[in-house]
């Protein structure tokens, strides 16, 4: 996720950089490039999400409309998908990416981390970074810097003999990524430093933080560079840490990133053509995040969990002002003009390439199937389920398996489910659990003896940004309970599905229904271009063509298709593979030739709005209250710490008082552990609220881990005098050492002053109003 950066320079840290006929050095306020001034005009594009046989068709449109430098991070677990097994390949190339920059007459700035953010799944880091369960992301740690160091070595032997200074078109490296909106570790960060001089990286080295976060994610000897801040505020802040520039924004937001089940992020051009004008008018360098955003191909989408778990989509499009296929926007045009005007009198752009063919094909209907067995390999006897992280995958899909000898009827618990489950009974689907939704349970009702019961799992991406990177396992993270009692012999069956699943599946005309499948059928073709498969009607689930995957899919958008790329098609018969991980009645697809990229699904996971039963008033016992407290008026979380621990399974929160006397609002409320860190909230679930407004303000928002919601009391009618009470069932006893508290906002109605809280193991006793 990006945050506003500011810029820093260090000029008398900056060694210049020399080669025969080339000279580049900061100096007096400015980038030089052969003793003469130059202005970064940068485009951000990653040569992952971009077809490899389409990276120089997107330069040569990034250069058509002003583009002269390309900024690309650099993905550690896209080349070290496994310790020490390094993969430089095809679309993994990234030399061949740089030559094609310097082919194209484009400089390059490089960003490897090695975190990176960029709505990839874990920041770019890999996954089995976790097995070590010691070790410390991000920090001063010897086993984290040590799996570093491996890294930054073997991308020094790729990419160092690029460099500007041994006659390559990279002109400065970054080190880190927004490091100061999360540590202010300048050992570590100079170690990192360090590293990248060492892996023969001879070009000035630059960093990008946070406003507020600049002193802290800054280190001697590199550049400090500013992120989405426009106008004069770009040369005021600079000017108070180094007067005159050079100034660079390293990040400019032309748009923003999608995340599933929201509408599609679209932003005017007008406004940001008008930034971007002003910028180059005022010699300011400048880097678009993103200029092509392009397409999560093999699963690579992240999350983020500001306000709740949000994952990203497989389209990365980013309304960015090349679309997701290359595609020409109104933005793109908007830019280039005003690229335009700023050359030098009598200088021009290249012409803009033509547009990609695009080609549509009818509907098709794909006769042949395969149960999800048919996918399996390696199966792994466990007492307790396994983390994907456990069998070492990092992306896809996990199978859990065991049998229940006696009939049984209750609440099936998966505790810590990352990230969405299909539960099947005797090969029948029973229920399905979305982690955005905070669901971990499900009722189940087994009579046929002895049952199989089936629980597939599927990282819909890991945490890019933020702590919860520290709490990234994939799976069922802890255990499986019915009833109250743990359920033991799993088999466990890893299914990454990174290759179209078609080797050594035995297909059949066979109808598969109630259960996970593989779908497949065959196209026909004269002539190929960039194409749309339209997944509408299929639920959930992944889709290859031709052997290439094109990333997952899911009903609740905003994207209803996926990218085709043409280079991935052939004349005449071509091959298709879904998987549908929830059965639907959809057995026919078709390509178009435009994307469906902001058309919101109905989500069949999201809860219903239950009407609460307030014709009763608990008992709140004197000596049931553990704490007394008062909140202050104003904005972030406000922490309180008990003298003892407490042990309780039902928790009341009693609002006493309020700042305004009249209502009560909160944002969020966390419990924590004897440990000092947060409770998960999964199995919470709120049982009572005497007040709480209908259709915003709902008791719910309160432990809904989104702090743009709230629980506001009852304004509209009626208003319940103090106190107002919501008392709140956390699923299992608990021990409890304190309790996180946020108001909405302190300069709205309903800033909570007086508080007490109130806990018992069992249930609150109730007396009619």
């Amino acid at each position: 996720m990006k945050r506003v950066i500011y810029l820093l320079l260090l000029l008398s840290m900056l060694a210049p950089c020399t080669v025969s006929g080339q000279k580049f050095k900061i100096a007096d306020g400015a980038f030089i490039l052969n003793d003469k001034p130059v202005q970064f005009i940068c485009g951000e594009m990653h040569y992952p999400r971009i077809p490899c046989e389409y990276w120089r068709d997107r330069m040569q449109r990034a250069k058509a409309m002003g583009i002269n430098t390309i900024s690309t991070y650099v993905f550690w677990n896209y080349h070290e998908r496994q310790p020490g097994v390094f993969n430089f390949e095809g679309q993994a190339d990234l030399a061949k990416f740089i030559k094609i920059a310097h082919e194209e007459g484009l400089y390059v700035i490089l960003r490897p981390g090695p975190y990176v953010c960029a709505e990839w799944d874990f920041g770019g880091y890999p996954f089995w970074l976790q097995n070590n369960r010691e070790m410390v992301y991000r920090s001063n740690d010897d086993a984290f810097l040590a799996a570093c160091e491996r890294y930054i070595n073997r991308l020094g032997e790729e990419l160092s003999s690029l460099t500007v200074n041994n006659g390559g078109p990279i002109m400065m490296v970054q080190v880190e990524n927004e490091y100061g909106s999360y540590g202010d570790d300048k050992v570590y960060l100079g170690k990192l430093r360090d590293m990248i001089r060492n892996a023969g990286f001879n070009v000035p080295l630059m960093t990008c933080d946070g406003g507020g976060q600049m002193k802290a994610g800054q280190v001697d000897g590199t550049l400090s560079t500013i992120n989405g801040v426009v106008g004069e505020d770009i040369i005021k802040t600079v000017d108070k840490y180094h007067p005159g520039g050079p100034y660079f924004v390293a990040e400019f937001y032309p748009a923003w990133f999608d995340v599933w089940g929201k509408p599609h992020s679209k932003r005017d051009y007008k406004k940001p053509a008008e930034q971007l004008d002003w910028m180059l008018r005022h010699n300011i360098s400048v880097s678009m995040y993103m200029f092509h955003g392009g397409t999560n191909f093999d699963y690579t989408n992240g999350a983020n969990t500001a306000y709740g778990y949000a994952p990203q989509p497989t389209s990365y499009d980013y309304d960015a002002p090349l679309g997701e296929y290359g595609n020409i926007t109104p933005k793109y045009l908007a830019f280039r003009e005003v690229i335009q005007q700023s050359l030098p009198e009598g200088q021009s752009l290249p012409d803009v390439p033509a547009e990609n063919p695009v080609i549509s094909f009818p509907t098709i209907t794909l006769t042949k199937t395969a149960p999800l067995s048919a996918a399996y390999g390696r199966r792994i006897s466990s007492e307790r389920p396994l983390t994907m992280e456990d069998v070492n995958q990092d992306f896809g899909y996990i199978h859990y398996e065991t049998v229940i000898q006696t009939p049984v009827k209750g609440m099936l618990v998966l505790k810590e489910l990352r990230d969405y489950a299909v539960v099947l009974i005797n090969g029948k689907q029973v229920a399905s659990l979305n982690r955005r939704h905070r669901q971990g349970k499900a009722q189940v009702d087994i009579q046929q003896v002895p049952a199989r019961l089936e629980i597939l799992v599927e990282n819909v991406g890991r945490v890019n940004y933020g702590d919860d990177i520290l709490n990234n396992r994939k799976g069922i993270t802890e255990k499986v309970m019915l009833n109250g009692q743990e359920l033991t012999g799993w088999v466990v069956t890893p299914l990454p599905l990174y290759n179209a699943p078609v080797s050594g599946f035995k297909w059949t005309n066979k109808p598969i229904e109630g259960q996970p499948a593989f779908y497949k059928g065959t196209f026909s073709l004269t002539k190929t271009g960039d194409c749309f498969i339209d997944t509408r009607g299929w639920g959930k689930g992944a889709v290859w063509v031709n052997g290439h995957s094109l990333g997952k899919f899911w009903e609740i958008g905003p994207q209803q298709t996926l990218y085709l790329p043409g280079p991935w098609l052939k004349k005449g018969k071509n091959e298709i593979v879904v998987f549908a991980m929830e059965t639907t009645s959809q057995r026919t697809i078709q390509g178009l030739d435009k994307p469906i990229l902001d058309q919101v699904g109905k989500d069949k996971n999201a809860p219903e709005r239950i009407q609460r039963d307030n014709s009763r008033t608990p008992i709140l016992d004197q000596g049931d209250c553990f704490f007394n407290g008062q909140l202050e008026k104003r904005a972030g979380g406000q922490r309180f710490m008990f003298d003892n621990t407490v042990t309780l399974r039902h928790l009341c929160f009693e609002s006493l008082s309020s700042y305004d006397g009249k209502y009560s609002c909160l944002s969020e409320i966390v419990l924590i552990g004897q440990d000092g860190k947060p409770l998960t909230k999964d199995l919470w679930q709120v049982l009572y609220a005497n007040t709480e407004q209908v259709g915003e303000g709902y008791a719910d928002h309160l432990i809904d881990g989104n702090l743009g919601t709230y629980w506001h009391s009852q304004w509209q009618g009626a208003v319940e005098p103090f106190p107002h009470r919501v008392i709140i069932d956390l699923g299992e006893i608990l021990t409890v050492k304190g309790i996180e508290i946020r108001q909405r906002n302190p300069n709205q109605a309903g800033c909570v002053q007086q508080f007490a809280l109130y806990g018992r193991p069992q249930f609150f006793l109730f007396k009619n109003n």
